[in-house]
């Protein structure tokens, strides 16, 4: 049961779900009820063992807050200046809580393709200088089905995101020869949706449970299927700036501010056996089915650091990104194309 409840955090959360686990015993065969006490409390100990101290309505808040903050760094751009185009594809993953025992995990993947408004035969709009406004269209759909060791998952995964970049304070060279460039000061906001609906299955055949060497049971037919659906929808607004040294390598940085709304239902339904193969007389069942639902914060303030390394017209880029006054953390990997 450890094993099923670890890997299903593995896969879809990176960790279990705190649960109400029911372990009902039927004590026979003359064993004293302590020795039966002893098993019922060590199996449970065993099945609880992984499961991190939260309610299961707070553990939906962490996954809708993390699922909107793994995509923080896949629908705009940070590090770069390009006159016509760039396209660039990244993942990344977000945290909420310990990172050994989070009370949340979110995945998030997307393609993103950028265009300077230069191509237009505009020069202005107002005060808005189209040679300094980047607009950018990111997505991705995807919907894993696939068996893994003894269980199953299967998901649907998709994200949207429309942005939109503002040079406000240009750059400059700070050592001649684009060895040293300021690259000047970034507005950036838009919208950003995502959804994740998955299902794990997890089956496990045989389980052995040990209260000394000659006291023992076996965790048979037993299963859990863990069901979620979340969706965030935020809107960012970002100021970012970035420094490139010796063309080769650039360092970005900035902060944002997120208006966010979203949510997750999640369940998990779990059934089992247990019987002593040491003893005569202890048999079990194991049972938890429990549902609930949690809410994404309503806004987030967070810092975003990175680097990135240039090839003409080729970048791969590294972002981590943080919370402030919360206890996300997130980071962001891709690569991209420009001109």
């Amino acid at each position: 049961m450890k094993r099923m409840l670890l890997a299903s955090s593995l896969l879809l959360s990176g960790s279990a779900l705190a649960i109400n686990v029911s372990v009902n015993s039927t004590c026979g065969g003359g064993l004293p009820p302590t020795v039966c006490d002893a098993f019922d409390s060590e199996i449970n100990s065993y099945v609880q063992g992984d499961l991190p101290d939260v309610s299961l309505g707070k553990y939906g808040s962490g996954l809708a807050n993390a699922q909107g903050f793994a995509y923080k760094g896949n629908s705009s751009d940070y590090s770069d200046e390009f006159d016509y185009f760039m396209v660039s594809a990244g993942g990344g993953a977000a945290f909420q809580g310990d990172q050994d025992d989070p009370e949340g995990v979110g995945f998030g993947a997307a393609a993103t393709v950028g265009l300077n408004l230069d191509l237009v035969p505009v020069e202005k709009i107002g005060p808005v200088e189209l040679s300094k406004l980047d607009v950018f269209l990111s997505f991705m759909s995807y919907s894993p089905d696939q068996e893994i060791n003894d269980g199953s998952f299967k998901g649907d995964l998709s994200h949207f995101g429309v942005m939109a970049r503002y040079q406000i304070i240009e750059g400059t060279d700070w050592v001649p020869g684009n060895l040293l460039r300021w690259g000047g000061l970034f507005l950036h906001t838009g919208l950003q949706r995502s959804s994740t609906k998955a299902t794990f299955t997890q089956n496990i055949d045989d389980q052995t449970i040990t209260l000394d060497s000659s006291q023992q049971a076996r965790v048979t037919n037993t299963s859990a299927t863990f069901d979620f659906e979340t969706t965030n929808m935020n809107i960012p607004i970002e100021v970012s700036t970035y420094i490139r040294a010796g063309w080769i390598l650039s360092f970005f940085g900035g902060a944002g501010f997120d208006l966010v709304s979203g949510s997750t239902d999640v369940s998990l339904n779990a059934s089992g056996t247990a019987s002593s193969t040491s003893v005569s007389g202890y048999s079990a069942t194991i049972s938890a089915d429990e549902s609930s639902s949690g809410d994404a914060d309503a806004t987030n303030f967070r810092a975003f650091i990175g680097g990135q390394f240039n090839l003409p017209f080729f970048r791969i880029y590294a972002q981590a990104n943080k919370g402030l006054g919360n206890d996300l953390l997130g980071v962001n990997l891709g690569a991209k194309i420009l001109w």
